[in-house]
């Protein structure tokens, strides 16, 4: 209720101030505001949780490192809002206890990390009907950027000692590799590189 209301009062503060633009600008538009409105509220409610379980500090970190490459590797999105709660709340929560308190043989890590870079070279970026990464070059500057990041990730869990820092990269690495796979997108239905749909 709050949302709609939220939305529905922005949106009718842009038609007003740019009576210019056209439907699909305003979709675009409308579908940025109800993204941030879910990534602001989703955030509140993991770090509240994560601080009622006291691991903040693990949480914001696995957020960073998971967020340096959600930006360029993209990848998976749940259509509904609901779906993004079921899937986010729990991954958010429940990879920082593990990483704070799971304890895993250094080369099983390493395995995880180089099987999610190999994932990134073959698939990043994925993207999404909604976002669909139509130009060339771009693609090809977020592969890039995302195998970089990928490596770093594993040199840092081959090199680091920590063993919570180990947990961390290697598994926000999983989780981005999970969420760029062709047979993820297959599970869930939904279609893949929609950029081919598109000239250009």
């Amino acid at each position: 209720m709050i949302k709609k209301l939220i939305i529905s009062n922005s949106m009718k503060s842009i038609r007003c101030y740019y009576p210019n633009y056209s439907e699909e600008q305003l979709e675009k538009i409308q579908y940025g505001l109800e993204s941030v409105y879910l990534s602001i509220t989703k955030l509140v409610v993991i770090i509240l949780l994560s601080i009622i379980l006291r691991i903040f500090k693990e949480t914001i970190i696995v957020l960073l490192l998971f967020n340096c490459l959600r930006t360029t590797g993209f990848g998976l999105h749940a259509t509904k809002s609901w779906g993004c709660w079921v899937s986010s709340v729990p991954t958010f929560i429940g990879v920082p206890l593990l990483c704070k308190y799971l304890t895993i043989p250094h080369y099983i890590l390493i395995i995880i990390a180089t099987l999610s870079l190999i994932s990134f070279i073959f698939f990043a970026p994925a993207d999404t009907v909604k976002r669909p990464l139509i130009r060339k070059k771009r693609r090809i500057i977020y592969k890039i950027l995302t195998i970089i990041i990928g490596l770093i990730y594993l040199i840092l869990t081959i090199i680091i000692k920590n063993s919570f820092w180990q947990n961390a990269f290697a598994f926000t690495a999983l989780i981005e590799a999970v969420l760029i796979c062709p047979l993820t997108y297959k599970i869930f239905k939904l279609p893949y590189n929609n950029y081919k749909n598109y000239k250009g």
